[in-house]
């Protein structure tokens, strides 16, 4: 049987029908593969080769309209993208069929305007002509579809981010939209009781369908741009929340300060208070000085750990909660003024460590305790330091690693901005819960 169209003509139209539209993926998610550059580029040379070899042998047998083709051929097609691409199901199903859609543009669109210009060489379905006609539309069109959709498709967070769970299910219903376009497309295409050519070169149905594939497409942009516009929002909501506890932690130290400075301030005062109460000695003056501190600060804590003011407000501010909570607090840290980290980065990095490690203490009936050593060095520069506590209620993750909080449901706030500020500085964090023992490392190097 003639086919009307040789081997090489099948080829170009297979290759034309399949490589550009993957090429399209990796270049879309480019960040996102899951191998290397030479593993993506083998798996795409073999889904290539794969789709051509078994669809130009099927246009020249005997079954040519047997869909276990189509089937075989679809499976290597959507298996190379989700195997290639790291990205939550959701999206890439969505991306997949949004792919399929704009195909099944460049089929109808590049036929129907071949019917026009070689009315006898478009009825022999995959003359060399046809596939010259699909060259400047698929280019035509690819373009438009990667600045419209999917150049915006991976603005969004991380796929394994914890940022990105705020639209994760966004993504598990998104996909039926094109889905239902793509639907439509072949409700109309199989049930109109012509030939996919016959319908191919019906210019009233090949401008329904290129309505409605140009409407789809427009509703896909839109989905793309609310998704960021909701990632983003996101976004800013998690960077104000941890702006305000940055700015909370490094109020309480600034009346810390304050505090310290206040009662230097007094110290003075009452130290001259002594030295005329030793040349008057009237003793009864001396039931004045002691009632005006408050207990509180009567005891032998520390109010020096180390040379940088905003790290010592820290650890002298919890060494008071650690006093009046029977927690053994025991610091060994050397840390300069001049560290190269910023002022309320430190605050905040050290006061929720040991915040957490203060609240884990509360539940423990037996002897409490919190160790923290550290030192920063100048040659390298670098900031290196472990918090150590024990615990009783034993700490939970779910299922992408992140602690969860043992205050309220859901996930625990400050180690997340712990790690956010390592990350800030290209540190390294750890946290490590063992036996009843709770580590925090931290090294930062500038």
């Amino acid at each position: 049987m003639n086919p009307g169209f040789s081997v090489w003509e099948a080829v170009l139209y297979t290759f034309l029908n399949s490589f550009p539209y993957m090429l399209l993926v990796l270049f879309s998610f480019q960040g996102r593969w899951r191998f290397g550059t030479r593993i993506t580029v083998l798996l795409l040379i073999f889904a290539t080769i794969s789709q051509v070899s078994l669809n130009t042998f099927r246009f020249f047998s005997p079954q040519v309209q047997n869909p276990l083709y189509d089937a075989v051929i679809s499976v290597i097609y959507i298996g190379f993208i989700f195997l290639a691409i790291r990205e939550r199901f959701g999206k890439l199903v969505f991306t997949v069929l949004v792919l399929m859609d704009l195909g099944n543009l460049v089929v109808v669109t590049s036929k129907f305007i071949e019917g026009i210009f070689f009315p006898e060489e478009a009825l022999l379905r995959y003359h060399f002509t046809y596939s010259l006609f699909m060259m400047p539309v698929e280019a035509l069109l690819v373009t438009a579809v990667y600045l419209m959709i999917l150049k915006g498709i991976t603005a969004d967070s991380e796929p394994d981010s914890e940022l990105s769970a705020a639209s994760s299910s966004l993504w598990w219903f998104l996909w039926l939209v094109p889905g239902v376009f793509y639907l439509i497309w072949t409700q109309h295409f199989y049930t109109s009781g012509k030939s996919a050519l016959e319908n191919a070169l019906d210019p009233l149905s090949t401008g329904y369908l290129l309505l409605i594939d140009i409407g789809s497409l427009m509703i896909y942009r839109i989905i793309v741009q609310l998704v960021t516009v909701y990632e983003k929002n996101a976004r800013l909501t998690a960077d104000n929340h941890e702006l305000e506890l940055q700015k909370m932690q490094y109020d309480t130290i600034n009346e810390r300060i304050e505090d310290m400075r206040s009662t230097n301030h007094d110290l003075r005062h009452h130290v001259l208070l002594l030295r005329q109460i030793r040349e008057t000695g009237d003793l009864s003056a001396l039931d004045g000085i002691i009632a005006s501190y408050p207990a509180s600060l009567i005891h032998d804590q520390p109010l020096r750990y180390c040379e940088n003011d905003t790290v010592n407000a820290v650890l002298t501010y919890f060494s008071e909660i650690a006093l009046k909570n029977g927690i053994d607090y025991t610091v060994n840290i050397v840390l300069s003024e001049t560290c190269f980290i910023e002022k309320p980065d430190l605050a905040v990095m050290f006061g929720n460590i040991i915040e957490n490690a203060v609240e884990a203490c509360k539940f423990i009936d037996e002897k409490r305790y919190i160790k923290i050593t550290g030192s920063h060095s100048s040659s390298p520069e670098q900031l290196s330091f472990i918090v150590e506590n024990n615990y009783k209620v034993e700490p939970h993750t779910n299922d992408k690693g992140v602690f969860l909080s043992t205050k309220h449901k859901g996930n625990g706030i400050g180690i997340n901005s712990v790690r956010h500020i390592v990350g800030k500085y290209q540190g390294e964090s750890s946290f490590m819960p063992d036996n009843g023992v709770f580590k925090v490392s931290v090294l930062i190097c500038k």
